[in-house]
């Protein structure tokens, strides 16, 4: 199937149903590294599972031992035949250490605004978990937010997306973490609008929030949605990666993420029940 879109959404499951293989997304977090034990407790991997087999197809950030936040399309577009469950406490996808925490999710809830498809604001969903994470050294919440709260300057984007340079992705097994700019909503506004070439720009100002850089070469990707964008210190939760141009870390192309910040009363309404 030929993608008609310029813009992109990451979830590893669904890009090879609206890409071509010389449409997939060739971005990647270039410029990262290998995170280390313990530096991003708060990170989860969202794993899809069908006939006994379990594969990550999203990131989450864990904001409560018993709930994770991540992207809606995540759920919305995989086949209703499989189930979840949310992978936390390691840096490799495989390890099979003592610290690795599986648990299967119970149910989701998903933005009432979110509208369904690609390139759409309140790409939100909370996974509610069936039995509590074990909290301890690696495995800990992510603060959010206060209501409205503005960032700038850097972020933190800590993913298992691909890292490939080449029109096929490359999915590491380690996790990977690279400091990015927070760019300003009109800055990212006009950047789409100079890739898009007057196709509608479905950037929300208020319901998203941008990384660069512009200059090309990092960016989200396929396997990316749902990660968690941190401040630069790791101590609060500013975005959940949904969407970028295609393909991905062409320069001029930012990242977009739901801005967190906008969503606090419905993520602490959603996780009191």
């Amino acid at each position: 199937v030929k993608m008609k879109s310029a813009l992109v959404w990451l979830s590893v499951l669904f890009v090879g149903a609206y890409a071509a293989p010389n449409d997939l997304p060739s971005g990647r977090v270039v410029g990262g590294s290998n995170a280390v034990s313990g530096q991003f407790t708060y990170q989860a991997s969202v794993q899809y599972c069908i006939q006994g087999t379990c594969s990550h197809a999203c990131g989450g950030a864990i904001i409560g031992s018993l709930w994770v936040l991540s992207a809606a399309h995540c759920i919305t577009q995989a086949p209703a035949l499989g189930s979840y469950q949310i992978l936390a406490g390691v840096l490799n996808l495989n390890d099979e250490n003592p610290e690795r925490q599986v648990v299967r999710v119970s149910y989701a809830i998903i933005h009432p605004d979110y509208s369904g498809g690609n390139a759409v604001p309140h790409d939100l969903a909370v996974f509610r978990l069936a039995t509590p994470l074990t909290l301890n050294s690696l495995v800990q919440p992510i603060n959010l937010p206060d209501i409205y709260e503005i960032f700038e300057g850097n972020a933190i984007l800590s993913v298992w997306g691909s890292t490939s340079g080449t029109e096929v992705a490359n999915m590491p097994l380690t996790l990977q973490f690279v400091e990015v700019p927070i760019i300003l909503p009109e800055t990212c506004k006009q950047a789409l609008n100079a890739i898009l070439g007057g196709t509608p720009n479905p950037l929300d100002l208020e319901a998203n929030i941008c990384t660069g850089p512009l200059t090309g070469g990092v960016g989200i990707c396929s396997g990316d949605s749902g990660g968690p964008l941190a401040d630069a210190q790791g101590q609060k939760l500013i975005g959940i990666a949904t969407w970028t141009a295609n393909p991905c870390g062409r320069p001029g192309a930012p990242s977009v993420y739901n801005r967190v910040s906008q969503y606090i009363s419905w993520i602490t309404s959603s996780i009191s029940v």
